[in-house]
């Protein structure tokens, strides 16, 4: 234990003295190792330590937060008093008990990471680098990383919760550099999830590399893409990121609460086409955005967002709940204790379809097919996003034509989902990190291969 029921305890009372109706410990225990191979040389090998505890205090709407690495009871109870002199009331509330919450401690590691000695680790690595530099002169550098979470997490609160937690991720990122003529593309793959080191059974590191490696090289003789109004089809895995910013972050309780989503007032009514439906999860087994419990001590639970094109759900924590009225879906996170939690996405995607991919791309007469993303923008506000692919390929006549590069993708969440017309049955997740307001935290994209009508297309080529 991180800290006991009996100080826990002390802090929830002290909290509560001065008229919060609500107290929360989160008490943090957080391991992160990494290993960069670049260059041809190890360039990193570090261990970072997160330790402390975070105070949260609410009365009614009214929230105060503070943290501390200390995290002795004199020190906890000082910061607890210190926060609870924000409020001023007669009335005083008392913790009930603590009741250690059960946990079956799902998402859990194989091999450890302790069982592998880093040089062991580094070797793997060398395999990926290796592979890119043979698949081709052209490639200048490859960056084979490893990223190793291990997190023990506390929360306590006046609701009588005593929750533990045991996060355990791992995360493999090759890049590949090309280079010809002065021109540079990259190329990359970065699987992970809630494992241990049976990671480097789970992904062929060789394979990873090699595929980077391909991208990388084709860009350097692709032609720029071309803009104007067309058809896009997505593909599946990373492809959902585009879901993700563009309609996972207004579908945030944050965002509704503060009513500056585009979704606000619509749970029941048609966003989407019918073909789509889409969900967060935070309780597919060993998933990258997947816990036992969110950072409020609540179970993660399987939410529908929308279901045949009508919005069911909105992703909800209890602070923004107790604003609206509506229940927690287990989707508080944060990035560690020195921020204050609030609605975040876990695995987030689109859901099978009943097309297939072939079918997508032969009903297709011109129009970019789009594999993957670099990454994107938007304003929650507005709903405006704008991405750029990393893979692209034009598509003529139903066949898949020819790669380009420079393609990006402009326009709004609200009119992207009625105009998705086809989805596939090749569901994929991607991983990915999201920053937000309460930090940057590990999570799933993803969705089937897709298609979408009257798409803006931004690109350097020759307009449409």
């Amino acid at each position: 234990m991180l800290v006991t029921k009996s100080i826990a305890t002390s802090v929830l009372e002290e909290g509560l003295k001065s008229g919060a109706d609500y107290a929360e410990l989160y008490v943090q225990n957080k391991k992160v190792h990494n290993i960069l191979v670049s260059h041809k040389r190890v360039e990193a090998c570090s261990t970072n330590l997160i330790y402390g505890a975070g105070i949260r205090l609410i009365q009614g709407e009214q929230v105060v937060y503070g943290y501390t690495s200390d995290l002795s009871k004199k020190s906890l109870v000082k910061l607890a008093g210190e926060l609870s002199s924000s409020f001023s009331s007669k009335r005083k509330m008392h913790c009930p008990p603590l009741k250690k919450i059960h946990n079956p401690l799902k998402h859990q590691p194989k091999i450890p990471h302790d069982q592998m000695s880093d040089d062991e680790k580094i070797a793997k690595l060398r395999l990926g680098e290796k592979a890119a530099y043979e698949y081709s002169p052209l490639i200048v550098n490859v960056e084979a990383a490893l990223k190793e979470i291990d997190e023990d997490v506390e929360i306590y609160n006046s609701k009588g919760r005593a929750v533990y937690d045991r996060r355990v991720k791992t995360r493999i990122m090759i890049t590949s550099f090309a280079s010809k003529d002065g021109a540079f593309e990259i190329g990359g793959e970065r699987p992970g999830g809630s494992y241990g080191d049976e990671i480097f059974d789970m992904f062929d590191v060789e394979e990873l590399a090699r595929k980077g490696a391909k991208c990388a090289v084709n860009l350097l003789d692709a032609p720029e893409c071309p803009s104007g109004k067309m058809t896009v089809i997505i593909g599946n895995a990373f492809g959902g990121v585009l879901f993700h910013e563009s309609c996972g972050h207004p579908l945030e309780g944050v965002a509704i609460s503060h009513n500056s989503s585009t979704f606000c007032g619509k749970k029941g009514q048609k966003i989407a086409s019918s073909v789509v439906s889409a969900v967060d999860d935070g309780t597919i087994p060993n998933a990258w955005g997947s816990a036992n419990f969110d950072d409020e001590g609540n179970k993660t639970t399987k939410n529908q967002l929308i279901k045949n094109g009508v919005l069911v759900n909105y992703m909800m924590d209890d602070y923004n709940g107790r604003r609206l009225g509506l229940p927690t879906t287990g989707a508080c996170r944060r990035e560690s204790y020195k921020y204050v939690p609030t609605t975040r996405m876990t695995n987030t995607f689109i859901e099978n379809g009943k097309s297939t991919v072939e079918e997508i791309i032969k009903a297709t007469k011109f129009g970019l097919y789009c594999v993957s993303f670099n990454g994107g923008s938007v304003d929650p506000s507005t709903d405006k996003f704008n991405f750029t692919a990393s893979e692209a390929y034009i598509i003529k006549d139903g066949k898949i034509d020819h790669m380009v590069k420079g393609a990006s993708l402009i326009g709004f969440g609200y009119e992207i989902l009625p105009n998705i017309d086809m989805v596939a049955n090749d569901c994929q997740r991607g991983q990915g990190m999201c920053g937000a307001s309460s930090g940057s935290i590990e999570a799933d994209v993803g969705q089937p291969t897709l298609r979408i009508q009257n798409v803006t297309v931004g690109g350097r080529g020759e307009k449409i």
